[in-house]
C-alpha cells in the first residue's frame, strides 16, 4: 500500500537524521539549463544541504527553474555567485570535493568522503572549469561501465550525494525503526 513519503520517513525516524548528520554544501559551476538548476535545488533540499551556490551569471528563466525545483525553490538557501574563490563560500572545516573525471580523481565507491563536504559539480558540456577544479581538495569520479560514459549533472550529483549520505548513516550508525 502506498504511503506518502513524509509520513513513512517520519515513522521510520529518517526525518530526524537532519538533526544528527552534517549538512553538505553544493556548488555548481556554470550550469546552462534552468531545468538542471531547478533539479539541483530540489536534490540539495532532499539531501539536507545547507546551501547551494551557482557559479556564474544568474539565469533569468526563473519560471523554468522554479517549476523544476518545485516546493524546494523556497526551502533552500541558494544563490548565484561569481566564481572567483569558492573557498570563501564554505566554512574552513569543509572539504571541497569535485565530482569530475580527471587524472587525480578516485573512484567514488572506493573513497571515504569527508563528513563536512562541499561537492562541486560542473557544466553540462565541459564539466568543472580548471580554475575551479584547482581550488578543490579532492576529486572523485563515478565509474560508468556502459557505452555512454557520462551522466546528467543532476544524476551524477545525486549518485555522489546519496553515497555520501550512505557513508554518514553507516558512520553515525543510524538505522530506521522499521
Amino acid at each position: 500500500m502506498y504511503v506518502k513519503s513524509n509520513i513513512l520517513f517520519a515513522s521510520l525516524g529518517i526525518s530526524q537524521w537532519s538533526d544528527i548528520l552534517p549538512h553538505p554544501i553544493v556548488i555548481a559551476d556554470s550550469l546552462l539549463t534552468p531545468e538542471n538548476m531547478g533539479a539541483l535545488i530540489r536534490l540539495s533540499d532532499n539531501i539536507g544541504a545547507s546551501a547551494l551556490y551557482f557559479l556564474g551569471e544568474e539565469n533569468k528563466k526563473h519560471s523554468k527553474l522554479r517549476r523544476a525545483a518545485a516546493s524546494s525553490f523556497d526551502n533552500l538557501a541558494w544563490r548565484f555567485v561569481q566564481p572567483d574563490n569558492i573557498r570563501q563560500l564554505v566554512p574552513a572545516n569543509y572539504t571541497l570535493v569535485a565530482l569530475e573525471t580527471s587524472v587525480k580523481a578516485t573512484n567514488l565507491y572506493q573513497t571515504v568522503l569527508p563528513e563536512k563536504m562541499a561537492i562541486v559539480v560542473g557544466n553540462e558540456r565541459a564539466g568543472i572549469r580548471q580554475a575551479v577544479l584547482d581550488q578543490c581538495d579532492q576529486t572523485v569520479y563515478i565509474p560508468v561501465p556502459g557505452p555512454t560514459c557520462s551522466l546528467n549533472v543532476t544524476h551524477a550529483a545525486a549518485v555522489c550525494l546519496f553515497e555520501w549520505l550512505r557513508q554518514q548513516i553507516s558512520h553515525h550508525q543510524l538505522n530506521t525503526k522499521g
